[in-house]
C-alpha cells in the first residue's frame, strides 16, 4: 500500500482523481482518501510541522503500516529555482539544525525523475519570501513527515517528491489554492509513473535470504537497530542483483566475520555499507 501525505487539499486533488481515491466519512481528525483495492491511502495533514507529524503518525498507525510491504510518499509544493517535480535527496531542518537522508534506493530514471532532478530541500517555519541558497528546495512539513515515520518506516521506503509553484513570496496570498492545483496537475503523470514503478520493483523486496541475514545478524551481535539497517543493505544488494553471499564470505576470510563485540560488528556493519554502495 502507499501511504501519502499531503499538506493542502489544494495539492492532493489532482492525485486523489488520478488515483480514484475515495473521501474516509467516519469520524476522523484529518481528511483522509483511500482506494477501494487498498492500494492507496492518503492523508491531507494542513501546513507546518506539528500538523504533519501529527498527521502521519495517524496515518501510519490506523491503517497499519507494512515496513516490508508498504511505502510513504510526501507529495507536495515547495519554492526554489529549478521548475518541476525533484525527488528529494536530503532534508535539513531550520529550525532544529538536524539533517534526515531518504535512502535513495531505487532509481527512479524511468519514470522522469533523473539524477538532475535530486534535490535538498530546507523545512521552513513559514513561507519564505526569498531563497537563502537557490540550489535548495524550501518547504514547510518535511523533515517532520521524516520523523514521525521513521519509528515506523525504513528510509528507502520513504519518497519525497516537491514541485516547484514559486521562487518566494512575501506575500503568500499569491499562492492560491487554484495555482497550486494548476502546478500539481502538471506533474501527477510523474507521481503515477513513480507508484507503478515502485509498486512493480518492490513486491517481493522482503524475500531476501533470510537464514544468510540471521546467521550474519548474529555473527555481528548487532542490536536491533543494526539489525534493521542490515536489512535494507540486504534488501538493496537484492534489488541491485549483488551478490550479497560473496561479499560477506569475502568479509570471513579477511577475518571481519564473526564479530567481537557489537562495537566491532557495528564497524563490519558500516563496511557492508561502503562496499555495497
Amino acid at each position: 500500500m502507499f501511504f501519502i501525505v499531503c499538506a493542502l487539499s489544494a495539492e492532493a486533488k489532482p492525485l486523489i482523481s488520478a488515483l480514484s481515491l475515495r473521501r474516509d466519512n467516519r469520524a476522523c481528525p484529518y481528511d483522509t482518501f483511500f482506494a477501494e483495492d487498498s492500494s492507496s491511502v492518503l492523508v491531507i495533514s494542513g501546513m507546518g510541522t506539528v500538523a504533519a507529524a501529527s498527521a502521519t503518525t495517524y496515518l501510519l498507525t490506523r491503517f497499519g503500516f507494512c515496513p516490508e510491504k508498504d511505502i510513504l510518499i510526501n507529495f507536495g509544493s515547495c519554492a526554489g529555482k529549478a521548475p518541476g517535480i525533484h525527488l528529494v535527496n536530503k532534508i535539513h531542518d531550520e529550525v532544529t539544525g538536524r539533517d534526515f537522508y531518504p535512502d535513495m534506493l531505487y532509481d527512479l530514471s524511468s519514470c522522469g525523475l533523473p539524477l538532475s532532478s535530486e534535490k535538498a530541500l530546507v523545512t521552513v517555519s513559514k513561507v519564505v519570501a526569498s531563497l537563502e541558497d537557490p540550489s535548495l528546495l524550501y518547504e514547510m512539513e518535511a523533515s517532520a513527515v521524516f520523523q514521525a515515520a521513521a519509528r515506523f518506516v525504513p528510509p528507502h521506503r520513504m519518497i519525497f517528491l516537491k514541485y516547484v509553484s514559486d521562487s518566494g513570496t512575501d506575500d503568500p496570498k499569491k499562492i492560491t489554492s487554484a495555482l497550486l492545483t494548476k502546478w500539481a496537475e502538471k506533474h501527477i503523470s510523474t507521481v503515477i509513473s513513480v507508484l507503478d514503478h515502485l509498486k512493480d520493483v518492490t513486491e517481493d523486496d522482503g524475500a531476501i535470504d533470510e537464514d544468510l541475514f540471521l546467521g550474519t545478524a548474529l555473527a555481528l551481535r548487532l542490536s536491533e537497530t543494526m539489525r534493521h539497517e542490515l536489512h535494507q543493505l540486504f534488501v538493496y544488494a537484492k534489488t541491485e542483483e549483488i551478490d550479497m553471499e560473496k561479499l560477506l564470505s569475502d568479509l570471513e576470510k579477511e577475518g571481519n566475520i564473526p564479530a567481537k563485540s557489537k562495537r566491532e560488528g557495528k564497524e563490519v556493519l558500516d563496511v557492508i555499507r561502503q562496499r555495497l554502495i
